[in-house]
């Protein structure tokens, strides 16, 4: 599935110059550099890290990621489940505006649903790529337009980067905003703190890799827990038995067929 198809467009605002798709080999490693051009990937399947701006995130399906002109990043398939992505390389004048995006973000499945479809290759395929990245311009117009939504910034940046240590001071720093004023802003609109949320996302993922076949001690490292046994505590507090007991309890009621029962 890995091929790129050149477009010979020549537009002004934003000019698509290649599209195309790849499906990496699990732990890969690639190193992209955006000399000329801005990269846009939005991965379609599969999970991988990415390594830019001194930062590391984890990027999985239905999100994007973005490399503009003058930076580069190192991407790394996941070793279990190797990410698939589209990519676009773009310039114009409008392109600029894409560094004011973080690295990492997402966008509603309606606009997602009719961006890139490389599926069936036409004549007219530079037209709608560049189409494609007037729709992803307008949106960054909106958000400009509007107050910055630091919840929602704050809710991403948790979901790529769980795994890694966390604090509310790192989030507020990186988008300029008070800890303190970010911290009431979050708890009125999702009614916890952060380090709240933090920990229940933490706690969700875990169970995805406890029904993977990960042991107690590579889930805890994996979803950001400093060692198994504080893992556990947490873990068993929020719902209500230990990981052990929870994973022996999915396994007995997956070779049964029958539902799995208690907090999920």
């Amino acid at each position: 599935m890995n091929y790129q198809i050149l477009l010979k467009q020549n537009l002004q605002d934003l000019n698509p110059i290649s599209v195309g798709e790849a499906a990496c080999p699990p732990g890969n490693e690639t190193i992209i550099s955006a000399k000329t051009s801005s990269v846009i990937h939005y991965i379609r399947h599969g999970r991988g890290t990415l390594y830019i701006k001194d930062q590391v995130y984890e990027v999985g399906a239905g999100q994007f990621f973005l490399i503009t002109i003058g930076e580069s990043a190192k991407c790394v398939a996941d070793e279990e489940d190797p990410w698939e992505y589209q990519w676009v390389c773009f310039t114009g004048v409008l392109s600029h505006d894409f560094a004011q995006l973080p690295p990492v973000f997402s966008l509603p499945e309606d606009i997602i649903s009719r961006l890139f479809d490389l599926r069936c290759p036409e004549d007219n395929l530079g037209c709608r790529i560049a189409s494609d990245l007037l729709l992803l311009h307008s949106k960054l117009i909106s958000l400009k337009e509007n107050p910055r939504d630091y919840v929602q910034t704050t809710l991403d940046r948790i979901q790529t980067s769980y795994m890694h240590k966390l604090s509310v001071a790192q989030l507020a720093k990186e988008m300029g905003i008070d800890r303190s004023h970010l911290s009431r802003l979050f708890k009125a609109k999702m009614g916890i703190s952060i380090q709240d949320h933090i920990l229940r996302y933490r706690i969700s993922e875990s169970k995805r890799y406890l029904k993977s076949g990960y042991s107690i001690k590579e889930t805890a490292l994996l979803c950001g827990f400093s060692d198994p046994p504080n893992f556990t505590r947490h873990f068993s507090k929020q719902e209500g038995r230990t990981p052990s007991e929870w994973k022996t309890v999915y396994v007995k009621n997956r070779h049964t067929d029958q539902p799995f029962g208690g907090r999920n």
